[in-house]
């Protein structure tokens, strides 16, 4: 597996993405906390709910293959940037590059831990969780685009007509 991630077995990584979903769906609640627009505000909202969903499928498929309910979870996680930034002040950008990067990763992870698991149905699973983190990772890079054409795109509390682009 990539991401520094290859001396671990298929328990620990299942572990370090347990973190991992953590530590995004904190970052996508710190984001929301910084935003005032509400487009962005519906899609962190999204995006939070989409953690918390990663996690419970995660913790279930820990649970089916090492009959463990709940794992204890390791220090490191997908992402060490993430983790900085929760504790660290950033700006709107920065907090979506670094979020853009970690769901980057996290479907790295996913593929990769697909092909080290022999379950078929946690392979499928895997895969599921992979795809997820790709569509995550276009919906950011979409919203980091727009926020570097428009510095005050995230700040505006209702949705001016000035934002819009029409015609070729």
């Amino acid at each position: 597996m990539d991401n520094d991630f290859s001396s671990i077995d298929v328990q620990e990584a299942l572990k370090t993405a347990i973190k991992s979903e953590i530590e995004a769906e904190d970052v996508y609640k710190k984001l929301k906390n910084m935003v005032s627009n509400f487009v962005i505000k519906d899609k962190l909202d999204f995006l939070i709910s989409e953690e918390k969903k990663h996690q419970q499928v995660v913790r279930k498929l820990y649970a089916k293959m090492f009959s463990e309910e709940e794992p204890p979870l390791p220090e490191k996680s997908l992402a060490p940037r993430l983790t900085l930034a929760l504790k660290e002040t950033e700006t709107v950008p920065d907090l979506l590059e670094v979020a853009i990067d970690a769901e980057k990763k996290s479907e790295e992870f996913y593929d990769a831990l697909s092909q080290e698991v022999t379950d078929r149905g946690a392979q499928e699973i895997l895969q599921y969780l992979a795809s997820m983190e790709h569509g995550h990772y276009s919906l950011l890079k979409g919203e980091y685009e727009l926020c570097k054409r428009d510095e005050q795109y995230y700040e505006r509390g209702d949705f001016q007509y000035d934002m819009v682009h029409i015609g070729p």
